[in-house]
């Protein structure tokens, strides 16, 4: 039987999944030498900082970010690119959103001192960490509303924190978050669980602390520094990984949600 449209883009897109993970399945630490140099205090000090960043701008910066980019629009291009295939599922159609979308979330945010403060940003230990947070919230509240989910939705911020704990992940950690994420992706909306405050919340700290890790882990080896992140982390290593990560598994959702209809 010939595959449709769906079906082929689908299996396009796995082998470029596929890839993505093989390439990051090899899991990365630091050198017994280095790990032993790395004081406690500071991993400790980096995961509470992710964390309070996460709460902060989830309960206070969302709206700061909203007005960084221009949403209505983006969720309007979703609902005439999802007409679209709605009328003609074919490959043209699917790649033209694909492409659209690739765009979406692709400039990183650079808060000024005044928004970081208005953030209450400078009242956290490491301020830079909190603006790497909003800059990576920024760029996946732009994705996910490019692809019609609204990230307000407890199931649909556990999912975003999900992308991020796995796109700075490695090894089983990885294909655990990918394992996760595909089972989300399965589901249609309304099948969803409703979720609890803590689910979400360990989830959070999940992300959290993968990111320290790999934040550590950049400092470390490739001497990028922890304090001026803003500069050096989230452009282009983090943002980069986290925004393609997100980008392939947002994609997969969408394809399999076509599947379904």
């Amino acid at each position: 039987m010939r595959r449709s449209s769906v079906e082929y883009e689908l299996a396009r897109l796995e082998k470029r999944r596929d890839e993505y993970l093989r390439n990051h399945r090899q899991k990365r630490e630091l050198a017994p030498e280095l790990d032993a140099k790395v004081p406690e205090k500071l991993r400790a000090t980096l995961n509470l900082t992710f964390v309070k960043a996460f709460k902060l701008i989830f309960e206070k910066g969302t709206e700061l970010i909203e007005k960084t980019y221009d949403k209505e629009n983006t969720r309007i291009q979703y609902e005439i690119n999802r007409y679209a295939i709605g009328l003609k599922p074919d490959k043209k159609s699917l790649r033209a959103f694909a492409k659209q979308t690739r765009g979406s979330g692709a400039l990183s945010l650079a808060f000024s001192g005044v928004e970081g403060a208005g953030l209450g940003l400078l009242g956290i230990g490491l301020p830079d960490i909190p603006i790497l947070t909003a800059n990576l919230l920024r760029s996946l509240y732009e994705l996910a509303t490019s692809y019609g989910y609204d990230y307000a939705k407890p199931e649909e911020r556990f999912y975003l924190l999900m992308l991020i704990e796995g796109s700075v992940s490695y090894g089983d950690k990885l294909d655990d978050c990918q394992r996760r994420l595909d089972e989300f992706a399965e589901r249609d909306s309304t099948e969803y669980t409703v979720l609890s405050e803590d689910e979400v919340i360990k989830q959070l700290n999940a992300a959290a602390s993968a990111l320290a890790d790999e934040t550590l882990f950049l400092k470390f080896v490739q001497g990028i520094p922890i304090i001026g992140v803003v500069g050096g982390l989230s452009n282009p290593v983090i943002m980069s990984r986290v925004r393609k990560f997100a980008l392939l598994n947002h994609q997969y959702r969408m394809l399999k949600s076509l599947a379904r209809s």
